[in-house]
């Protein structure tokens, strides 16, 4: 199915349907027409735009369950552009049924017109519960569905000059084959296929890494795939070998090709001193998605899991990628502080801000500040449960076989941490089960200022607060994440993270209680550092931690604008003097209050956010 007519200037889409078990492989080409961009073309459903009049031939083909194959065509004729203002729905998309996604309405206005109301309805296929509260922003679960089907939503705009114009969106429900109760994953998967399509485990990848079939339990019956059959990059690439950057390739699972694309491209150019190529040794596959959030690590598979916010580059791109916020946004709102955090450098924001509401692009530079902290993050993870260094793989066990006994005996990196400099703060460990396990908040908790919990804070010996993030199994795998994650952008990058707590405010400003910048550079942290340098990433001269800069305190009372600037005397380079609008502001200081690029939840020791 797809969309008979579409306007210049508007986003059209079509849809392959499958009428019996999930498709297998669905892969999507232009034949005729004005030239578009199929971002998505190896999903059910694809979005394209066009300024051009004509019409579009697109060509499905499809493999089905049973292994057949067909191939399909329809049209799409592109009319005039709007006359007036209008609404433009991006993009057409395919999820799979039970998971959260998203569709945003991009209005243009002519002239002085403004918005007067935007009203979303749904046009068909089963109704969902719409969440409109933006209204420029539709998010939605996805029903349950045995069967592939579509559902189609339609905005109406209405603008101040009486001018009124609707557009629909095509979400086809991406059908699944039934997984197992203990699988690795608490949503279902979406669908990925390899980047490299003719790599060496190209046939692998997904059925060992991403695949609702993929369970364990404490049993012998569990269908994780044996390191024979999906080893660590680090056995392909040999004993003390640094891994290419195409035998990295091999290894990527993506839901729309350009992810892989810019994820090479950032290796290729963001990593001159092999830091990461060192530290993908350990993963077994990378699965870069666009409904994947937020990023974790999986000891059950060796897999890392990207979020594909981190990757985008265009503002085309950026339209495949789900809005639905981190799950646990919310889990501070009862609580009488915000806790704060962000990245600089040169007393400036490190990381832009880019409103949702603009089109804008970013370049593979700006990536470091993204997809780079980020990897630093899950590749400690990754590092912590399986070393690449000196660490052998029995080929006839599973991943997680070959590191559940480290686990038991409690002998991983994080546990050497969490013994010899052991965080002693009851009042942030429970926090911690708060802000990052999402336990109710106890009136005590409930009563703290921010004040108090900096000064909590500040008396022990964690980086950021998320090290407090602790699971059922006591561990400190997040303190030595953090911990690495903020020495690495420090060293390489001069980027320094700042941890705060604000009061409670209605008001627009956040007036902070307690703030410190560069907290890795305290005296009773550094030894800390040295140590997970020591176990995870031995090729750095731990003598660097030694230079790092000496912490410096926000002032409490002014705002967290006003602590943006903490050394003016060295502020003769400061680019922070544009003048920014209200838009950009109110979705920078979103970002800012939640939830600092948190990383995700845990199940026990099997994934690590």
């Amino acid at each position: 199915m797809a969309d008979k007519t579409v306007a210049a200037g508007k986003a059209g889409g079509a849809s392959v349907l499958s009428c019996g078990g999930p498709l297998a492989d669905v892969s999507w080409s232009q034949v005729s027409g004005p030239a578009v961009t199929l971002q998505a073309a190896r999903t059910p459903t694809v979005s394209f735009e066009t300024r051009e009049k004509g019409v579009i031939v697109l060509r499905a083909d499809v493999i089905l369950a049973d292994g057949s194959r067909l191939s399909l065509s329809t049209e799409v004729t592109v009319s005039d552009a709007p006359a007036g203002s209008f609404i433009n729905l991006r993009a057409d998309h395919s999820v799979r049924p039970e998971v959260q996604t998203s569709v945003r309405a991009w209005p243009t206005l002519i002239g002085d017109d403004t918005i007067a109301s935007i009203v979303w309805t749904q046009v068909g296929g089963p109704t969902v519960t719409m969440d409109t509260a933006n209204r420029q922003l539709l998010m939605f679960t996805a029903p349950p569905s045995s069967t592939d089907v579509a559902l189609r939503f339609r905005a109406t705009m209405t603008t101040s000059s009486g001018v009124q114009d609707s557009d629909e969106v095509l979400i086809s429900l991406d059908q699944q084959a039934p997984g197992n109760a203990d699988t690795l994953f608490d949503s279902p998967t979406a669908r990925v296929h390899a980047y490299r399509q003719a790599g060496a485990y190209a046939g692998v990848l997904a059925k060992c890494a991403y695949d609702v079939k993929v369970y364990y339990d404490t049993s012998s019956n569990n269908t994780l795939c044996r390191a024979q059959e999906l080893p660590p990059l680090q056995t392909e690439a040999g004993v003390g070998v640094v891994p290419s950057v195409a035998q990295i390739m091999g290894r990527v699972l993506v839901s729309h090709d350009f992810l892989g694309a810019n994820f090479e491209q950032f290796l290729l150019t963001q990593d001159p001193d092999s830091d990461f190529r060192r530290l993908l040794a350990s993963v077994s596959t990378i699965v870069i998605g666009s409904h994947v959030r937020p990023s974790f690590y999986s000891a059950g598979t060796g897999a890392i899991y990207l979020d594909a916010n981190n990757l985008w580059l265009t503002a085309e791109q950026r339209d495949v990628v789900t809005e639905v916020p981190d799950y646990r946004s919310a889990f501070d709102d009862e609580l009488n502080f915000i806790p704060l955090g962000r990245s600089v450098k040169n007393n400036d924001y490190a990381r832009r801000s880019y409103s949702s509401t603009t089109r804008v692009t970013r370049t593979t530079d700006d990536l470091m500040f993204f997809l780079g902290r980020l990897l630093y993050h899950e590749l400690a993870h990754a590092n912590d449960f399986l070393p690449s260094v000196n660490r052998a793989i029995n080929p006839q066990r599973s991943i997680w076989e070959n590191i559940s006994e480290r686990v038991g005996s409690r002998t991983l990196p994080s546990d050497a941490l969490a013994a010899q400099y052991p965080l002693q703060s009851a009042e942030m460990l429970g926090m911690g089960r708060v802000l990052y396990q999402g336990e109710t908040a106890t009136v005590v908790q409930k009563s703290y200022t921010a004040a108090e919990v900096g000064s909590f804070f500040g008396a022990d010996r964690a980086s950021d607060d998320y090290a407090y993030s602790i699971n059922k199994t006591d561990s400190s795998r997040e303190d030595l994440a953090m911990l690495f994650e903020e020495f690495m952008m420090s060293y390489r990058h001069n980027v320094l993270y700042d941890v705060a707590y604000a009061n409670q405010t209605t008001g627009s400003e956040l007036i902070i209680g307690w703030g410190q910048r560069g907290r890795i550079g305290e005296a009773a942290i550094k030894p800390r550092i040295k140590l997970v340098l020591q176990r995870i990433a031995p090729w750095i001269d731990t003598s660097a931690v030694d230079r790092l800069p000496a912490p410096v305190m926000m002032t409490p009372g002014a705002t967290w604008e006003a602590n943006l600037v903490l050394n003016p005397s060295s502020m003769a380079k400061r680019s922070a003097l544009r003048v920014e609008s209200a838009d950009e502001r109110a979705a920078r200081l979103k970002g800012d209050i939640k939830p600092r690029e948190r990383h995700g939840k845990m199940t026990p020791d099997l994934r690590q956010p």
